[in-house]
């Protein structure tokens, strides 16, 4: 999944960029870059300890939340349906 790199309000947050509209200063990785830096993550953070207890910043999750404009799922379908290109 292709993802934005924002900062807003002095959080910085990941967000999908099905779900969300471009803006200036965003940083777009495509689904290569995306699928790397998960893949870095799940190796560094599971030997660290932290794959088996997950954990996330309420506040930037709710940052993120507010910066999503659509949903991917409901874009998908339409895309398969033929009702919109992605």
């Amino acid at each position: 999944m292709a993802i934005r790199i924002r900062t807003v309000n002095e959080i910085t947050v990941a967000l999908c960029a099905v779900e969300s509209d471009p803006q200036e200063g965003d940083i777009y990785l495509d689904d290569g870059a995306h699928h790397a830096l998960s893949t870095k993550f799940g190796l560094d953070f599971h030997s660290m300890g932290y794959m088996d207890d997950p954990r996330a910043d309420p506040l930037v999750v709710e940052v993120m939340s507010s910066q999503k404009v659509r949903d991917a799922e409901e874009e998908h379908t339409k895309w398969e349906a033929g009702g919109r290109n992605l």
